[in-house]
């Protein structure tokens, strides 16, 4: 599927990469509430969900001028990715129903 973020950011997910075990791990340790386990989380689910290619692509897009991608921007760009992910992921679910 591909997604559309708010800042511009274009990707494309494949949905069956959200029933991944690491995935769902990593994604575990996003949500754990811990900062330190959260940003783990957050480095092990994105190159899961989006390909080495797509997270780079990533950085790119939230990167600065002088090439600084800020920690925030990337949480950000990637709870999007998430929740856009999910509404697709909905909508597929009952257009099939």
């Amino acid at each position: 599927m591909e997604i559309h973020t708010m800042s511009g950011f274009v990707c494309n997910v494949n949905e069956k990469k959200a029933k991944d075990w690491r995935f769902i791990k990593a994604m575990a340790d996003w949500d754990s509430g811990d900062e330190s386990r959260a940003l783990k989380g957050v480095t092990a689910a994105l190159p899961l969900l989006l390909g080495k290619e797509g997270e780079q692509k990533l950085l790119e897009h939230v990167s600065d001028e002088d090439g600084i991608a800020d920690i925030e921007l990337m949480m950000s760009e990637f709870k999007e990715i998430v929740v856009l992910m999910g509404e697709e992921t909905k909508k597929s679910q009952t257009s099939q129903a």
